[in-house]
């Protein structure tokens, strides 16, 4: 009896542990459901949650930021490393139509399994077609000829790819691959990345194929088939549920370590705006996130122009800053070549939230002139700084008439130099000359006194001479 109740209660208490371990993961799934993508439109000011780790949204024409999330956090780039190849390539001014051959590094310098359009060694095609492939459908194989052509190789090429990222202001990008696959020494910000896709559209040709929802590879050497290429970048193709009507072009990418990646650009009312979200846990919430970040920058965010009606002749300062700047430093020039300028297109990126009646301008004049630049008008709304821009010389280049004013003096003071380096010449010429000339004044002074000595001295002989004759005489007639 004893051993039944033993077992039953060890049967009783394996029934408890199992059911407890049951609850555990239950309550554990309905915890860990995988986050959405939300946006709050009763609330426009509210930022989307999103579900990538690391985003950023920037203007592409000022480069300022409307929205960040871990932005300056190192994080792998996958595919989206091909805009910086691409850009690269594009900017060597390649012949389009030269054609390539594809090498045995390019081909099995990749991992096959990874995105490729199926080319084969020595197939040939050309450089259209590898920069299509490689934006487009994101072809491996094509990037690393790209890298090849520009670069030699790929790890020189990885250099030019590192010397670009730091001429964009890059902090935190390091590029070993032309293709993004993955390396632990492969990494990027969505800061740098945006810094980097900021550069690549200013690109028209880069806009063109960055923007391609399908291309097609003629045949080529080794095979008769064409092949049709599809943009991964679901945001710009109209037949695809994730399409947004003004992103106008990006590029996807994913790795298991760098999980799904994506940048865009998009352009709303004449704001063009960059987006790139990083290591995102759902290829779709790269493109959900997105649209979220766009809707939420293009609502909130607007572009003034505060001076477009602004002249000096009629601004109320005018007469005052006019004579401030007289007083301090143009007084030395012609007074009429000041024409004070600004740029009437110079616009703002600001919150729609601010009244721009409440913004103010502060004009600052410079004491000393710079590259035409005579000093600038600052803008503030509720004490915070909102922009400036510099104020400048519209008739002529004050630098130039500086210059030319500096050029005219040193031609006088070398003129003058040399004016007084003559004189001193001739003065001491005059000199060397009276020193000679009284040399020769002094020798034939003393020759002369000599030759009166001379002529002395023989004189007197001759009268001793005269007068012993005349002693001689006297005696022989005594």
């Amino acid at each position: 009896m004893r051993k039944w109740s033993a077992l039953f209660l060890i049967v009783l208490l394996c029934f408890s542990l199992s059911f407890t371990c049951n609850a555990t993961e239950n309550d554990s799934n309905e915890t860990t459901e995988h986050p959405d993508t939300t946006e709050y439109p009763d609330t426009p000011s509210r930022e989307p949650d999103i579900v990538s780790d690391a985003a950023i949204v920037i203007d592409a024409e000022t480069g300022q930021i409307l929205y960040e999330k871990n932005s300056d956090v190192g994080k792998y780039p996958a595919s989206i490393t091909k805009v910086m190849t691409v850009l690269i390539a594009l900017e060597h001014n390649l012949n389009l139509d030269q054609v390539v051959t594809m090498s045995q590094n390019a081909i099995w310098g990749i991992d096959r399994s990874s995105t490729n359009i199926g080319l084969d060694v020595g197939e040939q095609l050309t450089i259209r077609d590898l920069l299509y492939a490689t934006m487009v459908n994101s072809a491996n194989e094509c990037a690393y000829a790209l890298a090849e052509l520009v670069g030699g190789d790929v790890e020189n090429f990885a250099k030019m790819m590192n010397k670009k990222a730091e001429e964009l202001g890059c902090k935190h990008t390091h590029f070993v691959t032309p293709n993004g696959l993955h390396d632990d020494d492969h990494y990027t910000t969505a800061y740098d990345m945006a810094l980097i896709m900021r550069a690549a559209i200013h690109n028209d040709q880069f806009r063109e194929i960055a923007g391609t929802v399908n291309y097609t590879i003629p045949p080529t050497n080794l095979t008769d088939e064409s092949r049709p290429l599809w943009t991964g970048t679901k945001m710009i193709n109209p037949a695809n549920p994730y399409y947004y009507e003004y992103c106008e072009g990006g590029k996807n990418g994913y790795t298991t370590d760098a999980n799904n990646t994506l940048v865009t650009f998009a352009r709303k009312d004449g704001l063009e705006l960059i987006c790139v979200v990083l290591d995102c846990d759902g290829l779709k919430y790269t493109f959900s996130d997105s649209k979220a970040l766009y809707n939420y920058c293009f609502n909130n965010y607007m572009y003034f122009y505060p001076l477009s009606d602004f002249s000096f002749s009629n601004d109320e300062n005018d007469e005052t800053d006019i004579n401030y700047i007289l007083d301090n430093y143009y007084n030395s020039l012609n007074h009429e070549l000041i024409n004070l300028t600004v740029d009437n297109n110079y616009c703002m990126l600001i919150n729609k939230s601010i009244d721009t009646t409440k913004i103010e301008k502060q004009i600052n004049l410079f004491d000393r002139a710079s590259d035409n630049i005579l000093g600038e008008i600052e803008f503030f709304y509720n004490g915070e700084q909102l922009g400036a821009t510099s104020i400048t010389n519209g008739s002529h280049s004050l630098s130039s008439q500086i210059q030319s004013n500096k050029e005219d003096n040193d031609t006088d003071i070398t003129t003058s130099k040399k004016s007084s380096l003559l004189h001193i010449i001739i003065i001491i010429l005059s000199i060397i000359l009276l020193v000679l000339l009284l040399t020769a004044l002094q020798k034939i002074i003393q020759e002369r006194r000599k030759n009166e000595r001379r002529q002395r001295y023989t004189n007197n002989q001759k009268r001793r001479r005269r007068k012993r004759r005349k002693y001689k005489d006297n005696d022989y007639y005594f």
